[in-house]
């Protein structure tokens, strides 16, 4: 009997040494490629713990930024997530589809056309705003919507196509997708374009400082798949270093009136072109003849 209650517990013992269902079977989704100030995640079963550079992230991981904080998160080698401060989403997966659901605050996402197989998407949830994106850099937010006559007051997700286009609908109304280009803006159900005065209160707060590095994890593999992540996330972005060292790109040269494109990329106006420069007629000195002639007139 004492053998059988001695067996009973060293397998009790060994049951609680093992990992809870929910951890065992979590599929990585991302890792986290830059991280400034004070994040979070909160997995399933577990508290709220802090969020370090070069962490992985798993699916239902719920990512929360504090004040005057910043994440960049690749997902999948295929999209870059960049994470404002205040701000809060949760990563969720289905076959064929990964969905980022965006509960507060801003977030930019850039994704990878070439690095997603057929069929497959991301999509993007912000309150009552939801769209398929690929191959697109769309900033989506969560805002509190202002009272309406009639309405109810709840939050309002908005988002600004910068590249490619989207298909969005009202999470009410699935079947009524439009579509959204590039400078455009989805809200309400409406689509408009960005004004040129939009476009920096649109990028504010998307940008990472220079600020020491975090380690998340000491293994020598992990560590050389996170540097490997880190360099693709910087080609989706045009910014950051690899390992993590956070270099801020130079600002960019404005040019009044010049128009931009794609990439950053600046056509500065040409030069108005100058007049050319005429010189009067050079008379030819008098011959003699013409000299004799003169004198005779004289």
């Amino acid at each position: 009997m004492l053998n059988i209650a001695r067996l009973a517990a060293a397998l009790m013992s060994l049951i609680a040494l093992l990992p809870s269902p929910a951890f065992a079977q979590a599929t990585k989704a991302g890792v986290v490629t830059t991280l400034e100030g004070h994040v979070t995640v909160t997995r399933v079963t577990l508290a709220p713990q802090p969020l370090k550079f070069k962490d992985d992230l798993f699916v239902d991981d719920k990512v929360t930024t504090g004040d005057q904080s910043i994440a960049r998160m690749l997902l999948g080698g295929k999209a870059v997530v960049t994470v404002q401060e205040r701000s809060a989403l949760t990563i969720t997966e289905a076959p064929g589809k990964a969905t980022i659901d965006l509960q507060a605050g801003k977030i930019a996402l850039a994704v990878a056309k070439d690095k997603m197989r057929p069929g497959e998407s991301i999509e993007l949830r912000a309150a009552n705003a939801v769209a398929g994106i690929r191959g697109t850099v769309v900033v989506a937010e969560v805002s509190s919507a202002a009272a309406q006559a009639g309405g109810a007051v709840g939050p309002t997700g908005t988002l600004w196509v910068l590249t490619g286009q989207i298909e969005a609908f009202l999470a009410n109304q699935p079947g009524n997708a439009v579509l959204v280009s590039a400078l455009q803006q989805f809200r309400g159900g409406n689509v408009t374009n960005i004004l040129p005065g939009q476009m920096a209160p649109i990028l504010q707060g998307l940008s990472t400082g220079r600020l020491p590095r975090t380690q998340g994890g000491d293994a020598q593999a992990k560590e050389n798949g996170v540097n490997a992540a880190i360099a693709l996330a910087n080609s989706f972005t045009g910014v950051g270093s690899v390992a993590g060292s956070n270099v801020v790109p130079p600002p960019p040269v404005v040019v009044t009136g010049a128009p931009i494109l794609p990439g950053n990329m600046l056509i500065k106006p040409r030069p108005p072109a100058s007049p050319p420069v005429t010189s009067s007629p050079v008379m030819p000195p008098p011959s003699c003849r013409d000299r004799r002639q003169h004198d005779t007139a004289r």
